[in-house]
């Protein structure tokens, strides 16, 4: 087991027993994912930072949270696509400038 990822739990063990009194067994933690989840879960929920940021880099360690492009998540009809090119005069045309 990486020793990160223990120290994580560690810290999360104590600042959920000071912040909302749930215990955290360990052992369970790694043998029962559901488990995991709902304590993750209930360490998101708290307004400690530390603890947050705690719960979200072990989700990470873990491979819980995919990465991936976040336009990919979205419906298709709000995803922006880039504008077709037009070909014709007004493309061509000089801009900037003293105009007449």
């Amino acid at each position: 087991m990486d020793p990160v990822i223990l120290q994580l739990i560690a810290r999360i063990k104590i600042r959920l027993r000071q912040e909302k009194a749930v215990v955290l067994n360990t052992q369970r933690f790694f043998s029962d994912p559901v488990y995991a989840f709902q304590v993750l879960d209930a360490a998101e929920d708290c307004e400690d930072i530390e603890l947050v940021s705690s719960s979200l880099d072990i989700r990470n360690r873990l491979g819980w949270i995919k990465s991936g492009n976040i336009e990919n998540l979205l419906p298709a009809k709000t995803q922006k696509s880039a504008p077709a090119p037009q070909n014709g005069p007004e493309t061509e045309r000089y801009m900037f400038g003293a105009r007449s």
